[in-house]
């Protein structure tokens, strides 16, 4: 699986690229071959959003979530993932 994390209006730092990985290998449990993650961390005015597009095999999944701190909007992503 390969995970790709952008920022839009933001900089994404190492912490925040490890945290993003690190909770994305909770989808191994669920998908067997998931080819690709995108993820990208967007602030906007005060909220902070992160949303992902997952390559499956046979579908596309996208998902995104939105709240004031950019970890807590990541945990929630991963949750309705």
């Amino acid at each position: 699986m390969q995970v790709s994390v952008t920022g839009h209006h933001v900089e994404v730092t190492d912490s925040m690229r490890s945290y993003v990985e690190k909770k994305m290998e909770r989808i191994l449990r669920h998908f067997d071959h998931v080819i690709d993650v995108h993820c990208t961390l967007t602030v906007e005015k005060m909220q902070q959003k992160a949303e992902a597009h997952l390559k499956v095999r046979g579908k596309d999944i996208h998902a995104f979530a939105v709240d004031g701190n950019m970890y807590a909007a990541i945990d929630m992503l991963v949750d309705k993932l």
